[in-house]
């Protein structure tokens, strides 16, 4: 997909740069991530129930080093399995919101998908809707400066962040500008919202109800729990006459279009103790259209 381009590569690049590690010090820093990302990995085997620790530098690194690169692609596939109307984009600015979108690889991903399907695009205005204020610095540095290898030359790309909880933010018809959107994309999310299933219903009901949102795009790991959240959302909504069709959700493995840099590949992911690199990366989706 992107065969210039190297995520794994940057991401690195900017790890070793907010720590200040010198050329000589890259061999090091490659190794001393090593039980970190085991400890991201272990975690995310199985997170359902579990409250993880985004608040933690050190994780949020691990994270970024372990997953951020292999997630920018999955959306870019999901939408192209769309055939979204051309009124989808006729205004000249696309309002989007991540929901749970942490580091938000998957705005690369609609960059890319962007710069096929709407080269012409003028403006993307989005927003991510995260309680942690961590990611921060990841938004406005690292997704910034990786952007130019995944969007035309004619679409401006605006990145906010909020930090409240879309859950709350609808259930107090907040002001945050959720109800706003055009598309609304929510990859990894369900995970976080898993335990109280019937709130997380309630809340895209009460999202579809109160906004001006054309189509939900579902985007997870593939937990069967998660899949199951998936259809269940799908058949409530379209019972109560909200999304078009009865979707279900669709499981897909795509080979990520880069290598990992021989530094990562030769010190960091070296095989066993859940060190080992990633060939393939498997998700769940699920793209609902609005009855509107």
């Amino acid at each position: 997909m992107f065969p210039s381009h190297n995520p794994a590569q940057q991401v690195f690049s900017w790890h070793c740069h907010g720590k200040s590690i010198p050329e000589s010090g890259l061999t090091s820093a490659a190794i001393n991530m090593r039980e970190p990302v085991s400890r991201v990995r272990m975690l995310y085997q199985q997170p359902i129930g579990r409250t993880l620790p985004y608040d933690n530098p050190e994780f949020r690194s691990a994270y970024l080093l372990a997953y951020f690169p292999y997630y920018i692609e999955p959306i870019c596939h999901v939408l192209e399995t769309v055939n979204f109307p051309d009124s989808l984009f006729a205004s000249g600015t696309l309002k989007v919101a991540f929901f749970g979108g942490g580091p938000c690889p998957e705005h690369l991903g609609l960059a890319a998908y962007l710069r096929r399907r709407a080269p012409r695009l003028s403006r993307v205005d989005a927003t991510v809707f995260d309680r942690q204020s961590g990611w921060n610095p990841v938004q406005q540095e690292l997704v910034p400066s990786m952007l130019e290898s995944y969007r035309s030359g004619r679409t401006t790309f605006d990145l906010n962040s909020r930090s409240c909880d879309v859950v709350e933010c609808l259930a107090r018809h907040c002001n945050c500008g959720v109800a706003e959107t055009d598309l609304i994309i929510a990859q990894n999310f369900l995970t976080e919202v898993y335990l109280d299933r019937t709130r997380a219903i309630e809340t895209f009901e009460r999202l579809i109800r109160r906004s001006n949102c054309r189509y939900l795009v579902f985007i997870d790991n593939t937990y069967d729990q998660v899949k199951e959240l998936m259809n269940d959302i799908s058949g409530h909504l379209y019972d109560q006459g909200l999304t078009r069709s009865r979707s279900i959700a669709v499981t897909r493995s795509i080979m990520p279009n880069f290598r990992l840099p021989p530094v990562m590949q030769q010190h960091l992911f070296i095989g066993g103790n859940l060190l080992q690199p990633k060939y393939k990366v498997h998700f769940h989706h699920m793209v609902l259209e609005i009855a509107r």
